[in-house]
C-alpha cells in the first residue's frame, strides 16, 4: 500500500518551487541539521524573508523570492490554468493533487461585495502533510471501546488533520473494517493513502453538501469531517445522528470550553453528536492527546474551564 511520509511530502512541495529556490531550501536544511521530516510549512514571500515551520518553530531560511520566482511558482501550483482553481483561490488556497495545500495571500478583488479573485500575490504557504500520527493506534483502540462520535481539537497546524488521516485508515482497514467517508473540503487527503481500504474521500465538496452525500448516497458507517466552521456544517452533521452514523470531526480549539465558544460546535455538543473530545497538544517535536468524556449539557459547558 502507498504510504506517505513527510520527506516525500517535502520533496513533492519543492517540485512546485523554482529549482534555485528549492535547492537553497535543501542546502539550508542540510547546513543547519534540521530534519526534513519535521518541516510542516514552507512560506515564500515576495521580496521578503522566506521561512519554514520546523518542529513547531518559525525559522528564517535567509532566502528572498523575486517577482519572476513568485510568478513561476504560482503558475506551477495552478497548472497554468487559474480558472480551474478560482473557487479555491477566492477562499485563500490552492489544493495540489498530493494533499498539499498552498495558502495564497495577495490583494483581493471584489465585485458587488463578493471576492471574485486575487491579484498581486505576495505570499504562498505550502502546508506539508505528515503521514504519521504517533498516537493513532492508541487513539483508535480507545475509539473502538465507545465507537461513538469524537471531536478532535488542536491549534492550527498541530495535528488535527494528521490524526484524522491516520484514523480513517485504521477504521477502514483490518479484520473488521467499517465504511468510512471523509468530507475533505480543502483537498488535504491523498486517495493513494487509502488503497485497499474501505475509505472513500469526497474531495473539494463543501462540507454541508459532502455530509449529505456521505449519509444519503455513500452509506457511511463512519463520517469524518475536517475543520467544521459554520452553522451550515453543524446542521448537516446533526442529520448523522438519526442515520446511526458515527462522526469524527476536527475544530480549531485548545479545549472543549474554547471550542464551545463557537455556536456551531456548541450545537453539535448539545445535540449529542460527540461522546468524546480529543485535545491534541504539542511540545517541540512531540505530540500527545487527552481524551475526555462529553456531557451534552449547556449549563455545564458554559461553566467549564479548560480541560
Amino acid at each position: 500500500m502507498y504510504v506517505k511520509n513527510s520527506e516525500n511530502n517535502l520533496s513533492e512541495a519543492l517540485r512546485y518551487i523554482p529549482i534555485d529556490i528549492a535547492s537553497e531550501i535543501r542546502r539550508f536544511l542540510n547546513k543547519t541539521g534540521y530534519s526534513e521530516r519535521n518541516v510542516s510549512e514552507i512560506r515564500l514571500r515576495l521580496n521578503g524573508a522566506c521561512a519554514a515551520v520546523i518542529g513547531g518553530k518559525n525559522v528564517s531560511l535567509g532566502i528572498s523570492l523575486s517577482e519572476d520566482g513568485m510568478r513561476e511558482t504560482f503558475k506551477r501550483i495552478s497548472g497554468g490554468a487559474l480558472f480551474a482553481h478560482l473557487d479555491d483561490v477566492k477562499r485563500g488556497f490552492i489544493a495540489l493533487p498530493s494533499g498539499i495545500r498552498v495558502g495564497v495571500a495577495g490583494r483581493a478583488r471584489y465585485d458587488s461585495g463578493d471576492v471574485v479573485g486575487i491579484c498581486d500575490v505576495s505570499t504562498l504557504v505550502f502546508r506539508i502533510p505528515h503521514g504519521r500520527c504517533s498516537f493513532a493506534t492508541e487513539l483508535y483502540g480507545e475509539w473502538l471501546l465507545f465507537g461513538g462520535g469524537m471531536l478532535i481539537c488542536s491549534r492550527a497546524g498541530e495535528g488535527k488533520t494528521t490524526a484524522i488521516r491516520a484514523l480513517a485508515r485504521l477504521i477502514g482497514s483490518g479484520e473488521r473494517p467499517l465504511r468510512v467517508v471523509v468530507v475533505d473540503e480543502r483537498c488535504e487527503l491523498d486517495s493513494r493513502d487509502y488503497l485497499g481500504t474501505h475509505v472513500d474521500i469526497l474531495a473539494g465538496y463543501r462540507r454541508a453538501l459532502g455530509v449529505d452525500i456521505a449519509i444519503r448516497t455513500m452509506s457511511a458507517e463512519v463520517l469524518m469531517v475536517d475543520e467544521i466552521s459554520s452553522m451550515e456544517d453543524s446542521r448537516a452533521m446533526l442529520a448523522a445522528l438519526g442515520a446511526g452514523v458515527s462522526v469524527i470531526a476536527t475544530a480549531h480549539a485548545t479545549s472543549l470550553a474554547t471550542a464551545c465558544r463557537r455556536d456551531y460546535v456548541r450545537e453539535l455538543i448539545e445535540g449529542g453528536l460527540f461522546e468524546r473530545v480529543c485535545i491534541i497538544e504539542r511540545l517541540g517535536d512531540k505530540f500527545s492527546y487527552k481524551l475526555e468524556h462529553v456531557t451534552p449539557c449547556a449549563e455545564k459547558l458554559h461553566g467549564m474551564g479548560d480541560i
